[in-house]
């Protein structure tokens, strides 16, 4: 697949993830988003939003299919993990006519047989990648089947993508969230300048972008803290963060 067409893909799928609400971003009254991994970000992205409009989720598959059609070899089975990696896999599979593996995070795995066999995974969303390396692979390979490449619908390029790289695992994407994909947004007006500005600083440095966003807004951290439904999701903050826990505890 070209440059222009990989380009294509994500413009595309970037429009149709925006039309259907998958984005939240930074503003004054939200000024860092929280993450499953303990991190903060100045946005949220909700990949299956996509599922609210028929016509752009089928585009999304389309493009999924597209895209191991033109980067992925042979392989023979298709794997999804529990359970929003299956809104992606199944469709994928159907279109391709391809066996379709499904996988729990308590080890089981339905449907096709993967021994002696390549699996692909397709996921909705590479974010920290630990799904992938703590359940899908070692599944796959317990049943004795090879675990290929995986192929996800949008990627972060962040933690994810760093460790596919240090696991020398292969790594797709139809819309991947690099200085590309902000560059669009502003393009279409979709952003501003200045929050575009913020993207493309926090990618070369996220630690120090979370940081600085939690210490300039101490009132929103208390308040974070302060509500017991986030209260844990805090404390995890100042863990990821341990050279501001100390700060960010006078805060509370």
């Amino acid at each position: 697949m070209t440059t222009k067409d990989k380009a294509g893909l994500q413009k595309t799928n970037l429009r149709n993830l925006i039309k259907t609400g998958a984005f939240r971003f930074i503003d004054n009254k939200t000024p860092w988003f929280p993450y499953t991994s303990g991190q903060v970000g100045p946005y949220y992205i909700q990949s299956i939003s996509i599922e609210k409009d028929g016509a752009k989720y089928a585009r999304a598959v389309q493009s999924l299919v597209k895209l191991i059609r033109a980067e992925v070899g042979p392989f023979d089975v298709i794997s999804g993990g529990e359970t929003r990696d299956w809104d992606f896999s199944n469709p994928v599979a159907v279109m391709m006519r391809k066996p379709h593996a499904k996988m729990y995070k308590d080890g089981r795995l339905i449907g096709a047989d993967v021994e002696g066999r390549k699996v692909l995974h397709v996921a909705d969303l590479n974010n920290e990648g630990s799904s992938v390396r703590d359940y899908w692979k070692p599944i796959v390979e317990r049943n004795k089947g090879r675990f290929l490449a995986v192929v996800s619908f949008v990627d972060r390029i962040e933690d994810g993508w760093a460790l596919f790289k240090r696991m020398k695992l292969p790594s797709y994407s139809v819309a991947p969230l690099d200085k590309a994909a902000w560059d669009i947004l502003l393009s279409e007006k979709i952003i501003s300048a200045e929050l575009h500005a913020k993207l493309v600083a926090r990618m070369q440095d996220r630690r120090r972008w979370a940081i600085n966003a939690l210490l300039a807004h101490p009132e929103y951290f208390h308040r974070f803290y302060a509500n017991k439904a986030t209260q844990a999701k805090a404390l995890k903050i100042m863990r990821t963060y341990g050279e501001i826990s100390d700060k960010l505890k006078a805060i509370t």
